[in-house]
């Protein structure tokens, strides 16, 4: 990953959810080199069993979106742990159709995972992150949480829905459990392979930010390791765009 503070999270233990692929990995990655203990979450469970064995880690096949399985891999999870400090939700679904071809199926499951999802490992991890003495939670929401963009209905509303969910945690749960949400804009992962494989629509979403370069899933995890460590240690509720200045050019 490169960069990194070493040790920043010694003694951390951190539970990810989407964690087999694209920026759940890419934060895996750079907080087991931190130091932290993990605990990694995907319903891909030989991908996620493969990288948890990579990083020395804890890894559970899980769909956030069920919530008796949520509640009892976060147990595990736990134990497995010794107990938990922290979260980060990485896990997500996209499925960009203009609203008049989105099918009822697809805006129910990306509310589902993109929005119960937090919410189910959240409740399910609270009692062991209420004895911590100080914890944190991330929420990797999107910049379409924050403007909308043709044919993201179900994928925005379930973005701003976190965003807020986020908010109202940081108020609820603090003054010893931070909240806060990270709101990428286009990063090359597999989910948006579509965009970056073609050098024209590459160049034509590059141009549309400050920085004029698509995100990497580096950037990402640099933004959650802020958030998951006391750098960012008087900041709750906030959404920070990790977006190369699209969301407000």
């Amino acid at each position: 990953m490169g960069g990194s503070l070493a040790g920043k999270l010694e003694n951390r233990r951190i539970l990810i959810t989407g964690a087999a692929s694209g920026m759940g990995q890419a934060i895996a990655e750079l907080f087991a080199a931190e130091g932290a203990g993990l605990a990694l979450l995907d319903r891909n469970e030989a991908g996620i069993t493969e990288i948890a064995a990579t990083l020395k880690a804890h890894g559970f096949g899980c769909d956030v979106s069920a919530r008796a399985m949520v509640m009892d891999v976060v147990a595990k999870a736990a134990d497995a742990l010794g107990g938990i400090d922290g979260i980060i939700n990485a896990a997500g679904i996209l499925d960009i159709t203009p609203f008049a071809k989105l099918e009822p199926e697809s805006f129910d499951r990306m509310l589902a995972v993109n929005l119960t999802g937090p919410f189910n490992i959240i409740h399910a991890a609270l009692p062991f992150l209420q004895q911590a003495a100080r914890a944190t939670i991330v929420n990797i929401a999107s910049v379409s949480g924050l403007m909308p963009m043709a044919g993201t209905a179900g994928y925005s509303a379930s973005k701003a829905g976190l965003l807020m969910f986020t908010k109202c945690l940081g108020l609820d749960l603090g003054p010893n459990i931070r909240a806060n949400s990270i709101c990428p804009g286009v990063i090359k992962t597999e989910m948006t392979r579509y965009l970056w494989e073609n050098q024209e629509h590459t160049e034509r979403a590059a141009a549309r930010v400050a920085l004029n370069r698509l995100g990497v899933v580096e950037d990402v995890a640099r933004a959650t390791l802020f958030f998951s460590t006391e750098d960012s240690g008087f900041t709750t509720g906030a959404a920070l765009p990790v977006d190369g200045g699209f969301s407000w050019r």
